[in-house]
């Protein structure tokens, strides 16, 4: 059995993007689900609210620790790019490249993706973390877009495209319908106010349909919540804010909604349409990267086409035998699979 060594910095929450893919890696590796390799030491640390010591830890003493405990193993995994700058210069080391959005800044329909004028110290820390991929012995990319990219700005790096997976059976236990849904269709869109997500869209496509649109996720603030609210109101869109969910909430969420709408035009990899097929739930995706390499061709559609959404929502019919097969291409197995091949590939 080899040894991975899985680091990243600070411990982000299990219920966060980057913290969950990490906490199912390490499961994952504990369990043995990956053939031939075990889990060896993990290194992080708890955050903490001074920026001075976050420096240190990020661009002096995590590299640092990292290096001495690499020796132990056969392999060093950083979980997500914004801690690649944890390379060590020697050995055997994947990172795994979620998405560039922040590396990399850019404007997808007319939205700012990623932060446009870093900081003095943003910008030293950008140069680490590139200098780490470009050392890298392995890129893993969660989407075919980003594997595209990072062969475009990091020549020369091998990588593999593993999407991320899901426990399939978790969304098909039997659950009630929410009490918070109404007679009629009703809608989901998940995620947070970010622009790029563009729950305005989804207020603007529903606005004057008779449905409802059940808006799901911990908001940014308050003042986007009343900003989104009120827009939805002049627009006469029915908007109910539901906010952050449990598991199981979300599951019967999504298993007894009509479908779920996700206008975002920048994601990583995009989560939520591939929840929504598991649980037998037509999800309506933008035609951006990197979420439309998940849907069925037809739940594709025009970023800016409102009518062609209003369309799919009026002509929604029951596909969950479809959707639920697309769903299994995903699954934990198959990940586990694409993993071992990924980590072989180094030896």
């Amino acid at each position: 059995m080899r040894k991975v060594t899985l680091a990243r910095g600070g411990a982000l929450s299990p219920y966060s993007g980057l913290g969950s893919t990490h906490s199912a890696l390490t499961d994952r590796l504990k369990s043995g689900l990956v053939e031939g390799y075990e889990l060896g030491n993990v290194h992080e640390y708890e955050i903490k609210k001074n920026p001075f010591s976050r420096i240190w830890k990020r661009w002096f003493s995590g590299p640092s620790k990292v290096a001495k405990i690499s020796r132990n193993g056969d392999i060093v995994h950083i979980t997500d790019q914004e801690q690649s700058g944890l390379v060590p210069k020697t050995g055997k080391t994947v990172v795994t490249v979620h998405d560039l959005f922040h590396l990399y800044p850019s404007k997808r329909n007319g939205v700012e993706i990623g932060e446009q004028n870093p900081s003095f110290i943003r910008k030293r820390d950008l140069k680490k973390l590139k200098r780490g991929l470009s050392r890298a012995s392995l890129l893993i990319c969660v989407s075919k877009d980003t594997q595209q990219e990072c062969e475009m700005r990091f020549p020369g790096t091998p990588t593999a495209w593993i999407p991320h997976a899901i426990k399939l059976q978790d969304y098909q236990i039997e659950t009630k319908k929410p009490s918070w849904f109404n007679d009629g269709v009703n809608l989901l869109v998940i995620g947070s106010e970010e622009p790029r997500k563009r729950v305005d869209f989804a207020v603007e496509v529903c606005a004057g349909m008779d449905v409802t649109l059940h808006k799901i996720g911990a908001e940014s603030s308050d003042y986007s919540k009343r900003k989104l609210c009120s827009y939805a109101e002049d627009l006469k869109c029915n908007l109910n804010w539901v906010g952050r969910l449990e598991q199981d909430e979300m599951i019967a969420a999504l298993q007894h909604a009509d479908a779920l709408l996700f206008p975002s035009v920048a994601e990583g990899f995009g989560l939520p349409p591939l929840e929504a097929y598991a649980a037998g739930t037509t999800a309506l995706v933008a035609d951006a990267p990197a979420h439309n390499e998940i849907p069925l061709q037809h739940h594709i559609l025009p970023p800016e086409d409102i009518d062609a959404w209003r369309n799919a929502v009026l002509e929604l019919k029951d596909e969950s035998s479809l959707v639920k097969e697309r769903a299994a291409e995903f699954s934990v197995e198959n990940w586990a699979k694409r993993h071992q091949e990924a980590y072989d590939s180094l030896f």
